[in-house]
């Protein structure tokens, strides 16, 4: 069973579905507009303590995250508050550099860590 879930735009992110910026002006060294992504645990459970999101493959540290879309963008993000079927929203940037080729970069996941309890 799978506890956690990310969407982005009512649409559940997975390997087969993820979730999607750009294309990027690496050129320009553009950044992405803020995308708004909603972390649910399953019905019946809850997070337990704090959550912890961040991002890990080959590009992740262009990515970077925050709790509001107008806040200051970290490499991680911690919620205390509990998260249960409602949800919590946070929001994500990537930017293109000029050190690198056009490509479509797949490498990088989002990374979650909570401790699940049943509510």
């Amino acid at each position: 069973m799978q506890y956690l879930k990310l969407f982005h735009n009512d649409t559940e992110i997975t390997e087969s579905n993820p979730l999607s910026v750009g294309p990027l002006n690496a050129s320009k060294n553009e950044v992405s507009e803020p995308l708004a992504v909603k972390l649910t645990v399953e019905s019946g459970f809850s997070t337990y303590g704090d959550t912890t999101i961040s991002f890990e493959g080959a590009t992740s540290a262009k990515w970077s995250i925050c709790d509001t879309e107008d806040g200051t963008y970290l490499e991680t993000l911690t919620i205390s508050d509990l998260v249960d079927a409602t949800g919590v929203t946070f929001y994500v940037k990537a930017k293109a550099t000029d050190d690198e080729q056009p490509c479509n970069d797949v490498s990088v996941k989002i990374k979650v860590e909570a401790t699940i309890q049943a509510v």
